[in-house]
């Protein structure tokens, strides 16, 4: 047998050897996934019976049956910053439950001291602004990404978390950093906003992309063109916002961060300070983001909490009410994502 034909024959013979390996390797990986815990998950998309997107949830998971501290129980409450008013007519609802409710701000020191809150006003005394626009950054004291999030609002027909959390209920407690510890974090740590930000962009170009980006984009096009663009747009901003809460956002190469990790530390440096009180229901509301690493410090010997139960609330409605009714028996007109 000539050394062409040998070449052009022996892949004949090689290739069933290859793909049984190949199906091997694919099961035995399958095999390993299956035996993985599921991670937890704190923001999530829920679909009706027919796989199609009917609304964007975030959890609340509580904790308890800490023997270091008996008999209280914390909840994580995930938030997003922008909602469905009935969002947060909710969670402002259930706030009133708690005896302390640990909140996220990066404020000035100065007003940290002075009882300042997110909004400009003091515990117990909401302000009359005239405009969203006077909600400044010293004002809000969320973190700088949250103004872009601002912008998104109108498109999405949502509302600011700002104007629905009302910051000024007796029990709420600050438990963040400083602008300045924070900026100071940062500066130690060698972090920039514009570094995080391509320091992200490389991590999804060099991600495996499930949907092709121009596809992606023709399909955001056509969603604002579309009769109920407000709903398929919400579907687009659902999935990319439900993919970015997995607390591995703005993380350095050691897996850490000033906007996860440190502030995290400064939350439940203050949960400590709350339980020594004696507190026997507090509340965590914080961007869902910082979960994963939150509930692993809960978890730790420090805090000896376990998970005990999970619930889930609606921060945005991502199909039409009127074309609802339809998705049980039939195709929703015009929906589009059955896979979204």
């Amino acid at each position: 047998m000539s050394r062409t034909l040998l070449l052009l024959v022996l892949p004949c013979f090689l290739l069933p050897l290859n793909v049984q390996a190949d199906e091997k390797t694919a099961t035995a990986r399958a095999e390993e996934v299956s035996k993985e815990p599921e991670k937890p998950e704190y923001v999530r998309i829920r679909r009706n019976d027919r796989k199609l997107s009917e609304a964007l949830e975030t959890s609340i998971v509580t904790f308890g049956d800490s023997k270091k501290y008996g008999g209280s129980t914390v909840d994580l409450i995930g938030a997003i910053h922008l909602g469905e008013a009935q969002y947060y007519k909710t969670l402002n609802s259930r706030f009133k439950e708690y005896d302390v409710l640990l909140f996220e701000a990066v404020m000035p020191e100065a007003a940290v001291k002075r009882g300042f809150r997110p909004g400009g006003g003091r515990g117990g005394a909401r302000p009359n602004l005239k405009d969203e626009d006077e909600w400044t950054d010293s004002k809000i004291g969320l973190a700088a990404i949250s103004s872009l999030q601002l912008g998104m609002k109108d498109a999405l027909g949502l509302e600011f978390q700002l104007s629905g959390i009302d910051y000024t209920q007796k029990n709420f407690v600050h438990a963040d950093m400083t602008q300045e510890q924070f900026e100071r974090s940062m500066a130690r740590r060698g972090e920039t906003f514009s570094g995080m930000m391509m320091q992200e962009m490389s991590k999804a170009a060099f991600k495996p992309q499930k949907t092709n980006p121009v596809a992606q984009q023709l399909d955001i096009v056509f969603s604002l063109l579309a009769s109920d663009r407000k709903y398929r747009v919400r579907r687009i901003a659902a999935a990319e916002l439900a993919k970015a809460n997995d607390g591995e956002v703005f993380a350095g190469p050691d897996g850490t961060s000033t906007i996860i990790t440190e502030r995290n530390k400064a939350a439940l440096k203050v949960l400590a300070r709350e339980l020594r009180k004696g507190h026997r229901k507090i509340g965590i509301f914080y961007g869902a983001g910082h979960f994963p690493d939150m509930e692993q410090r809960m978890l730790s010997s420090k805090f000896g909490f376990e998970r005990k139960n999970e619930e889930w609330v609606t921060a945005w409605n991502l199909m039409d009410p009127k074309k609802q009714q339809n998705t049980g028996s039939g195709k929703a007109a015009g929906s589009g994502d059955e896979e979204r």
